[in-house]
């Protein structure tokens, strides 16, 4: 008799998927917006700011005030992990909490959740009723900041003055995080005022790692990998950022579901797959920083 995959294992695995989507989680999840997205495209509202005018004298005829209303597009995408299960090969793999193939299809959603943030950070933006007008990062007011000597103190102390020149978090207290590789890590821990108790009563190292930088989350990424998060250009320059929290609404219109399929065209084989529906758009320019670093060699 033909060897199968029988119900209570595909159920079982599902489970597997379950447990190990709860323990391993997109890094900029805790750092962005996520909204229901409806529809195949979705818009993101906000309002400009406004002056009060003095009014002199008595009984005053009111003027209205113009607001400025604005609106960015969040283009619904979709994206998927598809991998063949051979049952002459997994079958004691399948029932595996741990098992590689449940890491895999995870890790592979979440790390395009993260992505997807990134490169809504730095990428145009379509905006007006109609999403009619079509911006790019620095008419949006991305600014971008030169630390290719090194990440050092000084250079996030001018991300921190561009953020209050801005009037970002200036009115209220305000969640602030950074993107960066092993390479611009190296640099921080290297820089005294960041990690001596002389400079800081701030506990910022924990088992060997700086966590927080001048009020700045640290969210830590691979360098040398093949397609790296930050991406590096072929003049060896790395791509990092620094944004608030309120920089970058992720819209997601099906969460991440799990089928397991017969393959019939295949001997043996079901499919794995897991698929979900997201876009993500910048809120407004200001809120982001790109922060352009020297890729050492792998």
């Amino acid at each position: 008799m033909t060897n199968t995959i029988d119900n209570a294992m595909i159920t079982q695995f599902m489970d597997t998927v379950h447990i190990q989507a709860q323990q391993c989680k997109a890094r900029l999840r805790p750092y962005v917006s996520v909204i229901p997205l409806k529809g195949d495209n979705a818009a993101y509202d906000g309002v400009g700011t406004v002056e009060a005018r003095e009014v002199s004298g008595r009984v005053q005829p009111v003027q209205f005030t113009n607001i400025e209303h604005l609106r960015r597009k969040i283009a619904r995408r979709r994206f998927e992990v598809t991998i063949p299960v051979d049952e002459a090969d997994v079958r004691g793999m399948i029932q595996d909490p741990h098992n590689v193939y449940a890491r895999a299809i995870v890790m592979g959603i979440e790390r395009r959740f993260d992505r997807l943030c990134v490169e809504a950070m730095f990428s145009n933006v379509k905006t007006g009723r109609d999403f009619e007008t079509e911006i790019t990062a620095a008419q949006d007011g991305v600014i971008e900041v030169d630390a290719t000597s090194g990440l050092t103190y000084e250079k996030l102390l001018e991300v921190k003055q561009n953020f209050i020149d801005a009037d970002v978090g200036n009115d209220m207290p305000e969640k602030f995080f950074m993107g960066i590789s092993g390479d611009e890590h190296t640099d921080l821990m290297n820089e005294t005022k960041l990690t001596s108790g002389d400079y800081s009563r701030q506990y910022v190292i924990d088992k060997g790692e700086i966590q927080n930088a001048l009020g700045f989350d640290l969210v830590k990424y691979a360098g040398k990998t093949k397609k790296p998060m930050l991406a590096v250009d072929s003049s060896n320059i790395r791509s990092c950022f620094a944004a608030s929290t309120r920089g970058i609404v992720v819209g997601i219109s099906l969460t991440p579901k799990l089928s397991i399929d017969k393959r019939n065209d295949y001997i043996e084989t079901n499919q794995v797959q897991m698929v979900v529906e997201m876009g993500a758009v910048r809120t407004e320019g200001c809120l982001i920083q790109k922060i352009k670093t020297t890729a050492t060699a792998a």
